[in-house]
């Protein structure tokens, strides 16, 4: 399932709750749009894992937390992989449009191995991607299904860019 739908000023509502401003690559907290304060913040638990792949790979991202907060996590317990929000901003898209790419490849190589041994028809990931329309609008990306399906996103992501 593939779903696109309007989203918030992921910068505005980041000042809002005195947050760090994203400009290229971020993971937003799973109540972002909807939380009255930076303290009722929580990031999925995934989050700690795409962080660790992506340094191992050379992308860095911009937190919207500081160095010395910590957002806590929340874990459901189902049998699928839920990922973090990633925010991916109009900059990025335009300057170095294959950092997207090289970003949700690294996730889908680590899913590969994490749905090690698990029939392929039980495989199901959980994602959703913010991204900057070339208007300035946000838009987000909505992804369930299988991994293999993650593939795909680039090329979503580029379209809903270009509208």
């Amino acid at each position: 399932m593939l779903k696109v739908s309007h989203y918030i000023d992921v910068r505005k509502r980041a000042q809002e709750l005195g947050c760090n401003i994203p400009t290229s690559i971020a993971l937003l907290p799973r109540n972002f749009e909807i939380s009255a304060s930076k303290e009722e913040l929580i990031h999925e638990s995934t989050t700690p894992t795409v962080r660790v792949l992506w340094r191992q790979n050379g992308i860095t991202e911009t937190p919207l937390e500081q160095p010395e907060e910590k957002f806590p996590f929340v874990s459901e317990h189902a049998f699928e992989w839920i990922g973090p929000t990633i925010f991916i901003s109009a900059m990025l898209l335009s300057q170095n449009p294959h950092l997207m790419t090289i970003a949700l490849n690294v996730i889908s190589n680590y899913l590969t191995e994490w749905f090690r041994g698990i029939p392929r028809d039980s495989r199901k990931v959980k994602l959703r991607i913010i991204t900057e329309t070339k208007s300035g609008l946000y838009k987000k990306i909505e992804y369930e299904g299988p991994p293999d399906g993650l593939k795909d996103l680039p090329e979503v992501i580029r379209e809903v860019h270009n509208e």
